[in-house]
């Protein structure tokens, strides 16, 4: 019922959000623009990661991966059936033998998309845009088009930091997962998404899920995607 509470407020929300947005779609596809009003927005820097070892300091979270990440050589792939639950959502794991840049060519959304257990790596224990908490953060991204669910295609990530670093341990899930209590620990931030205008898509996410710290915006799609660009941020 909490839950169910929680998202019809988030729903009604965005609703009245998106009613009152009358800013102009992005110049360019796959930029990160944050609102700073209702007519105007300015666009988040972009970074390139590394997919690196999972610096394993969760133990619940070990559990939750279910073992999928054995090692069996470099760009070798595991395949793990889904389940539908939280235990099962492991879709495999690609070991690489070394770094691997996240923001290149449509070979590394593969490296990407099968390398769930593993780590993606930002130089640097600070985004370069940083914005106050205590309210919605509501982002506009344009895509090659918008007819797809913006929950599938995008991921909001709370980082792991260290002065030196930002990271995440990558992990593919089913959307509806989004929100739950293992999604959250892990690092993922719910959020609402909507359609705007011809390309674009309107996306809130509310201050209570927004904690002190550092996120990351990923590109989902291996089909339309040349590149996989993460839009980063601060709250300070």
């Amino acid at each position: 019922m909490k839950k169910f509470l929680l998202t019809t407020t988030m729903l009604l929300a965005s609703m009245l959000t998106f009613a009152q947005v009358t800013v102009p779609e992005p110049e360019f596809i796959n930029n990160y623009c944050i609102l700073t009003s209702d007519s105007t927005f300015t666009t988040l820097p972009k970074e390139s990661g590394t997919i690196g070892k999972h610096e394993n300091k969760t133990k619940k979270l070990t559990k939750w991966i279910g073992g999928a990440a054995d090692v069996i050589g470099a760009g070798g792939v595991i395949g793990a059936a889904t389940s539908g639950s939280a235990s099962g959502v492991i879709n495999g794991v690609r070991i690489a033998g070394g770094a691997i840049g996240v923001s290149s060519a449509a070979g590394t959304i593969s490296n990407l998309a099968g390398s769930s257990g593993m780590d993606v790596i930002f130089k640097g224990g600070h985004s370069t845009y940083q914005i106050e908490g205590g309210h919605d953060v509501r982002l506009l991204i344009k895509g090659e088009k918008n007819d797809t669910d913006p929950m599938d295609t995008y991921r909001i990530v709370r980082f792991k930091t260290s002065k030196k670093e930002r990271r995440i341990q990558w992990i593919e899930f089913e959307s509806s997962l989004i929100g739950t209590d293992e999604t959250k620990k892990a690092g993922y931030v719910q959020f609402e998404g909507h359609k705007y205008g011809n390309q674009s898509y309107l996306i809130t996410i509310p201050a209570s899920e927004l904690k002190k710290g550092e996120y990351g915006i990923f590109f989902m799609s291996i089909v339309t995607a040349s590149t996989i660009p993460v839009g980063t941020f601060s709250v300070k």
